[in-house]
């Protein structure tokens, strides 16, 4: 048998890296599995290598302190997170104010969108409708207003569209909706005319409150309303109502009823007939010559004036042809 040569050992120390290089040359039959890297050396053989780089000393630096102990302060916290923005926007606005270029061009690209927006079919007004007029209170809304459909929502000011209906005087309040589907609703609620009251040659339609509700030119066109005259009529509008509705045996007959001094009613009939009635109890007196009437036909006969201002004297005034007649009567006699 021949002797192996076997390499003497080296003095000293031999690093894991030379032992694996030094049994590659050794053993040349057995194939490399690849170059080891220093971290797996490191995980293999428990040591690392020459080049491994020292640790960082944990400690901060002076400058880093310095600034650690600097944010711990609440006033400069403050002044970064809030003040540096603040000052931030203020010098981008102030930047855009003082170019003309930047603000012109913003303001136009802000109207554009603007008109865009609004230009959308779902801000179109195609329709208007009024609820709680009559027809001739709803004309005369839509001629007030004058409003040209359609029109955008944005530049209909409905404050303004409000006062100009509660304008008219047949309207006490008016409310005003925006729909879906391009409807604008109008709610009124219409001053409803009870009396006339005439004031020279003119017809005020008035409410039961006495506001006036429109102008009327004809007593024809309101035949269903009774009618007043006088000065401060329009303030005695209850008691006037409670006159007519008193007086309805005589309806038929019955013209209007005429303020007197501020104080009291005459009831007007036709045939030139009149009825003075007292300042205080008119319904009493009203009720006495309505049973004389009853009683004796006393409307029917030739009677001018009835006055019951003093209830405990009546006074009949008669027509100059009855006087003429009565006196003939007691000259024959």
């Amino acid at each position: 048998m021949q002797p192996i040569d076997r390499p003497e050992p080296t003095l000293g120390r031999v690093t894991p890296m030379e032992n694996i290089n030094q049994r590659k040359q050794d053993a040349p039959n057995i194939a490399p599995l690849g170059e080891v890297s220093a971290e797996k050396m490191e995980r293999l053989f428990g040591q690392k290598t020459p080049d491994a780089p020292p640790k960082l000393d944990p400690a901060p630096s002076r400058a880093k302190y310095k600034m650690q102990r600097l944010w711990l302060r609440p006033m400069v916290r403050g002044a970064v997170r809030t003040g540096v923005p603040v000052m931030t926007v203020f010098a981008i606005g102030l930047y855009m104010l003082t170019n003309d270029g930047i603000r012109e061009q913003f303001t136009q690209t802000l109207e554009e969108a603007r008109s865009s927006i609004q230009a959308r079919p779902e801000f179109q007004i195609e329709l208007m409708k009024i609820n709680g007029a009559t027809e001739a209170l709803d004309q005369q809304v839509r001629a007030a207003l004058g409003l040209q459909f359609p029109l955008n929502s944005f530049e209909l000011e409905l404050p303004k569209v409000k006062d100009k209906i509660e304008q008219i005087e047949a309207v006490k309040t008016a409310s005003l909706f925006l729909r879906s589907g391009g409807l604008l609703e109008v709610d009124i609620d219409q001053r409803m005319p009870v009396v006339l009251w005439r004031t020279g040659r003119e017809l005020d339609m008035l409410d039961a409150n006495g506001e006036r509700t429109g102008v009327l030119t004809s007593r024809l066109d309101r035949l269903d309303l009774p009618l007043i005259a006088g000065e401060a009529a329009e303030e005695h509008i209850g008691e006037a109502l409670e006159l007519y509705a008193l007086a309805k045996p005589i309806q038929d007959r019955l013209r209007g009823l005429r303020r007197m001094g501020m104080r009291r009613w005459d009831m007007i009939l036709d045939r030139g007939q009149t009825i003075q009635l007292p300042e205080k109890n008119a319904h009493d007196a009203l009720n006495r010559v309505l049973a004389l009437h009853a009683a004796q036909k006393i409307l029917a006969r030739d009677v001018v004036t009835i006055d019951m201002r003093d209830a405990t004297r009546p006074i009949l005034r008669l027509t100059d042809v009855a006087t003429e007649i009565i006196r003939a009567s007691a000259e024959t006699e």
